[in-house]
């Protein structure tokens, strides 16, 4: 794909079957057939992702990083350290860090106050212990308070990363736009751009993240990652039978997070379909009751998803559309019912035709 990176991100929920020697044997058979960046997401019930970072590390040469680090889950000191630790399995290639609030259901497992004061603070003490520097708990107001830190504390890593780390904004709103552009190098545009991109909604919000850099005194020209939910299998009904939760999870979380009745319209969903899904969704009806209600609609407004040649077809446009934006790289996140199978589909079929 000229003039644009291909990159892979293991949803590990949905890999969860998976152990790690096989994501590893998975991501070399990936980096032999020219991805150049693996991504891992950061889920409490799941493999922990650093864990997993490290694994791959030793064993890789493309670069890695997280998609995104959920700033509730760990402390700068403890965000610092490991970071800098797996730098050093690295050999000189970027570790990539988004931060953002996490999904949805975060808020199910731990509180989440305060989350752009959260995402700043993260950010600014997470730069100053990579850098050297000795950062002091008071100074951080909410992450003192959130993880209990000692207000007349100090500190400062005793060692220091071995690799580019570049941050990039995993926050997707105007408020936490802001904040990356002020203080990270990149943007992750979640799994909700293909979405973003009916809505009309993508070239705004990266020229919020733009003028906050912009006035911060720093290059606009900066990395941006578009996430592509993608779903391949020979067995196109499989892969779309695969994806069926969580694309009507995320249409309903933008029905219920400020998308407009004409954006869901935009997005080729009827609005009744959405309102069936919420009350089911409220009702707490089984998995298999919910699946029935996501319409083909909700799943191509998320994902690109059904056998290899339809796939193709989509994303040609799509990759154009994202080059036109500005993003730099496409990373490729679900896959498909067989991971195995998908990502050979991905890497034999769809990035060479692109």
């Amino acid at each position: 794909m000229p003039g644009i990176e291909t990159g892979v991100q293991f949803h590990l929920p949905t890999y969860a079957h998976v152990p790690l020697p096989e994501l590893i044997q998975l991501a070399k058979r990936a980096e032999s057939r020219g991805v150049g960046q693996f991504w891992v997401t950061d889920n409490l019930r799941s493999r922990n992702s650093f864990v997993v970072l490290a694994a791959f590390a030793a064993n890789l040469e493309a670069k890695l990083g997280t998609a995104i680090t959920v700033q509730y889950f760990r402390n700068p000191v403890d965000l610092a350290d490991s970071v800098a630790s797996i730098s050093e399995l690295m050999n000189g290639q970027e570790l990539s860090i988004g931060l953002g609030f996490g999904n949805p259901r975060t808020h199910n497992f731990i509180k989440t106050p305060k989350p752009i004061s959260m995402l700043r603070e993260t950010s600014q003490s997470l730069r100053k212990l990579l850098e050297g520097e000795t950062i002091c708990f008071d100074a951080y107001p909410t992450l003192l308070e959130y993880f209990n830190f000692n207000p007349e504390g100090r500190f400062k890593l005793n060692f220091g990363p071995k690799t580019p780390v570049l941050q990039y904004c995993g926050s997707n709103g105007p408020r936490g736009l802001t904040i990356g552009g002020q203080n990270m190098e990149g943007l992750i545009f979640g799994g909700h751009y293909m979405a973003a991109l009916r809505t009309g909604r993508v070239p705004e919000l990266i020229e919020t993240f733009e003028n906050a850099a912009r006035q911060s005194g720093k290059d606009t020209n900066s990395p941006k990652i578009a996430e592509i939910k993608i779903s391949l299998s020979r067995n196109g009904k499989s892969a779309r039978e695969f994806v069926k939760e969580s694309a009507g999870t995320r249409v309903l979380n933008m029905y219920r997070r400020g998308y407009t009745h004409e954006d869901i319209q935009n997005l080729g969903v009827k609005l009744e379909d959405v309102e069936r899904l919420d009350q089911a969704d409220k009702s707490q009806v089984s998995k298999s009751t919910f699946n029935e209600l996501v319409t083909d609609e909700m799943i191509d407004a998320i994902f690109i998803s059904g056998e290899p040649e339809y796939c193709l077809e989509r994303m040609t446009e799509i990759q154009g559309v994202a080059r036109s934006q500005g993003f730099n790289q496409l990373m490729f996140s679900e896959l498909g019912p067989d991971v195995e199978e998908a990502l050979s589909l991905l890497c034999d079929v769809i990035i060479p035709a692109l």
